[in-house]
């Protein structure tokens, strides 16, 4: 990795990095993901860090309305790190907030959370166009830090079974706003009737560039600003689980973001 991938990220928002994660440290994250499934797999509902997947309204309207979801078919799982310290022991191992993080934000991250991205076959959902900072407690200072975020593909990541898709440059252009329900905080009874989940929608993206979809290998990544517009598409594929980790790193806010609302631009 170079200055040719930085200048990516503070340009484009996102930057792929090819065969990120390999041998021992990729059979350790799998193992790892392995057991968080144990973790979960006699649950019906979504609770606490564990989002299960529900067909037809998807994990998280299942989770805010209390509703039915698969036994043990993780969608998404928050602080994997704290439920399996494996997670942790590896994205150190690799230096990844030294290395990549540190090259792209100019100084060493801080590791914040870690979260599994599981999309499993025929019934996993869809997650809408957002910016993560939007979703940032106000303990975390998004005036003064920014999030850089190294999402790795222990799966095949396709177009078919819903790899990441971002805006490039829509990071430089400040805070978009985000529509739908806010997730209910612990203690708070489910929703009644139908939950949105927070999105950015369609009349409110910026047509200044095309979406661009990045598939991945196995063990490959892709690193971005926690200002840049992201998704991935349902996976309607009958056999092809799409499963990625996430590590979320606190760094200085970049000089090349803004936190002023976003201007609707259309191109």
């Amino acid at each position: 990795m170079g200055d040719t991938h930085y200048r990516e990220v503070r340009e484009n928002g996102f930057v792929r990095l090819p065969g990120l994660v390999a041998g021992e440290a990729l059979a350790r994250l799998r193992s790892a993901v392995a057991g968080l499934h144990k973790l979960a797999r006699d649950r019906t509902v979504s609770s606490g860090d564990f989002i299960l997947e529900a067909p037809g309204i998807g994990g998280w309207a299942a989770w805010q309305q209390g509703a039915q979801a698969l036994t043990g078919v993780l969608r998404s799982a928050d602080r994997i790190h704290e439920h399996v310290p494996e997670f942790d022991a590896v994205q150190r191992s690799l230096d990844l907030a030294g290395g990549p993080v540190a090259g792209a934000a100019g100084s060493p991250g801080t590791l914040v959370n870690a979260f599994l991205w599981a999309k499993p076959p025929v019934v996993g959902s869809a997650k809408p166009w957002h910016q993560d900072i939007a979703f940032a407690p106000p303990s975390f200072g998004p005036e003064e830090h920014g999030i850089v975020t190294i999402w790795v593909a222990l799966e095949p990541a396709t177009e078919r079974n819903g790899c990441l898709e971002f805006i490039p440059g829509s990071h430089l252009l400040g805070l978009f706003p985000h529509t739908g329900d806010r997730e209910r905080l612990p203690g708070e009874p489910p929703r009644a009737g139908a939950a949105v989940e927070p999105h950015v929608a369609d009349e409110h993206l910026p047509r200044t560039a095309d979406p661009v979809a990045v598939p991945l290998g196995p063990g490959s990544a892709v690193m971005f600003d926690g200002m840049v517009l992201h998704r991935s598409a349902p996976n309607t594929t009958a056999a092809e689980p799409r499963t990625a980790v996430s590590f979320v790193y606190r760094v200085p806010r970049p000089s090349w973001t803004r936190m002023e609302p976003a201007a609707v631009v259309r191109g």
